[in-house]
């Protein structure tokens, strides 16, 4: 899998070949009218939920040391950035719907029970849900909902769709899942990486030394690098980096300050520092990738 810096929802949409996209929130995708099911072939630090429902054929997921073959009738729900290896022959049929964290988050923020979270299914189950015959085709028939909705031309149409996701991770919620895959070793690796991801997103503006992150975690930097590449397949220097660049590209696309204020912004020691940084990356000076 490649390292490369995370993929949103719309560039996803655009890599795979996704038609039902609402905005940069919500996507629906079928491996049987075009799209693909093997999304993280490109990279497995996809920045949004997924839920894939097999269809038709067998695919396989690894998780650690431990695999698991998906028969039709077998729901994947994968968080963001988890590590995890999937393996989808081209013959594979598959649905299923990819979600935009904040999406997901103003989901729970709007009055919904927060019990029903899919961010608790890496610490409760491995991922993995087993449906019968009747389940598959209710599912299937909220991801459809889910799909029309997206076409709607209606004044109320972002509430629609809120509203039938929010019954599709209900309905998830209370299916029977798999419990063999996680183990403790896993577990322990998993959440130093959830951690790490959290305390990145909050503090990369001011923090890029890996021995900040390290400390706040209480282990080494050896071991944070080891779980870092073992279970995301990048290293800590490279997501700091990206998510560096991503929000010096969001700042200069959608906001009027100036490329000395995103220096300041971005904790560069001066304007100069950060240029050549961008120019590194973009491979073009930030007032020419503003300008485009």
């Amino acid at each position: 899998m490649s390292s490369r810096g995370n993929l949103s929802l719309p560039e996803l949409a655009a890599r795979y070949h996704i038609a039902d996209l609402f905005g940069a929130s919500v996507a629906y995708f079928s491996s049987a009218e075009g799209g693909e099911s093997n999304l993280r072939a490109f990279t497995n630090r996809i920045s949004c939920y997924e839920v894939q429902l097999i269809r038709e054929g067998s695919a396989y997921v690894k998780i650690g040391e431990n695999q698991i073959t998906l028969h039709p009738g077998d729901l994947l729900a994968l968080t963001p950035f988890q590590p995890v290896e999937c393996i989808f022959p081209k013959d594979i049929v598959t649905e299923g719907l990819l979600i935009e964290s904040q999406f997901y988050e103003n989901i729970l923020s709007s009055g919904f029970d927060h019990d029903i979270s899919m961010r608790n299914i890496p610490s409760k189950t491995t991922f993995v849900y087993h449906l019968d015959e009747a389940r598959t085709a209710e599912l299937s028939g909220i991801f459809q909902q889910i799909r029309k909705a997206i076409h709607y031309v209606h004044i109320y149409k972002a509430e629609i769709i809120r509203s039938l996701v929010h019954v599709c991770l209900m309905y998830i919620s209370e299916l029977p899942y798999d419990t063999s895959l996680i183990t403790r070793d896993f577990r322990h690796k998993e959440k130093i990486l959830k951690i790490f991801l959290y305390l990145a997103s909050k503090n990369f503006k001011t923090q890029r030394q890996i021995q900040f992150y390290a400390d706040k975690l209480n282990i080494t930097t050896t071991y944070l690098s080891r779980v870092m590449r073992e279970l995301s397949g990048s290293t800590v220097n490279n997501h700091l980096t990206m998510l560096t660049y991503e929000e010096a590209c969001n700042l200069l696309k959608t906001t009027d300050m100036t490329v000395g204020e995103i220096s300041d912004e971005l904790g560069f020691r001066d304007q100069s520092a950060f240029t050549n940084f961008f120019k590194l990356h973009a491979a073009c000076s930030p007032k020419a990738y503003r300008d485009k």
